[in-house]
């Protein structure tokens, strides 16, 4: 019989490598990265870790009023991930206290960016409110009310 997952661990997970991100990592390429899920195996032998990156729209693109910080590509996140993962394992591991400390893999979490694109599908969709009707199309006599 398969043995079913465990959701608290996944959230003690999560919320340890959350607090070790801000606290303990000190590379900029993870400034503006958090942590949304954890999917920790129930051997507890992997942790599927699915991360956001900020929205570069959010950000300000002049370093002088977002304080230095810009958001990063997903091939710069994915590398200070891969820089920090040992660190991070460590730390972990001596955090939660598990049978065995889980080997970290991250993911880009897919969720916001499906959800990005159904936003954007809707916006195709609405009309827009630029294009309100003109009132003189609208079999008017000539732009003057009538009475």
């Amino acid at each position: 019989m398969a043995r079913k997952r465990n959701p608290r661990t996944d959230r003690l997970v999560r919320d340890a490598l959350a607090g070790l991100l801000e606290s303990e990592v000190a590379d900029p390429r993870l400034a503006l990265v958090s942590i949304t899920e954890v999917d920790v195996t129930p051997d507890h032998d992997v942790a599927t870790v699915y991360y956001l990156n900020v929205d570069p729209g959010l950000v300000s693109r002049d370093p002088r009023r977002s304080g230095g910080d810009r958001p990063r590509s997903v091939e710069e996140v994915q590398a200070g991930f891969e820089a920090a993962t040992p660190r991070l394992r460590s730390l972990l591991g001596s955090r939660v206290r598990l049978r065995a400390t889980p080997e970290l893999r991250f993911r880009p979490d897919p969720v916001a960016e499906q959800a990005g694109r159904i936003e954007d599908l809707l916006r195709e969709m609405r009309p827009s409110e630029d294009a309100a009707p003109d009132p003189e199309s609208e079999g008017g006599s000539g732009g003057e009310p009538s009475a």
